[in-house]
C-alpha cells in the first residue's frame, strides 16, 4: 500500500509505502497517515514467504 504525499523533516514531502497486509500495526496513532488500525498486534507472526 502506497500513501502521501506525507511531510518529511529530511525531504520536505516523501511517498509512504507500508508491505504488510492493509493496517496490521502495534499502534493505534489517530495521526497515522494509512488509516486508523484495524488489525493491532503485538505478537510475531509471518507475513509473507520468505522462501518465495
Amino acid at each position: 500500500m502506497a500513501f502521501g504525499p506525507v511531510p518529511s523533516r529530511r525531504l520536505g514531502r516523501s511517498l509512504g509505502v507500508n508491505n504488510l497486509p492493509e493496517k496490521v500495526c502495534t499502534y493505534s496513532c489517530v495521526y497515522c497517515q494509512a488509516g486508523r488500525t484495524r488489525v493491532l498486534t503485538t505478537g510475531r507472526r509471518r507475513f509473507y514467504d520468505p522462501e518465495r
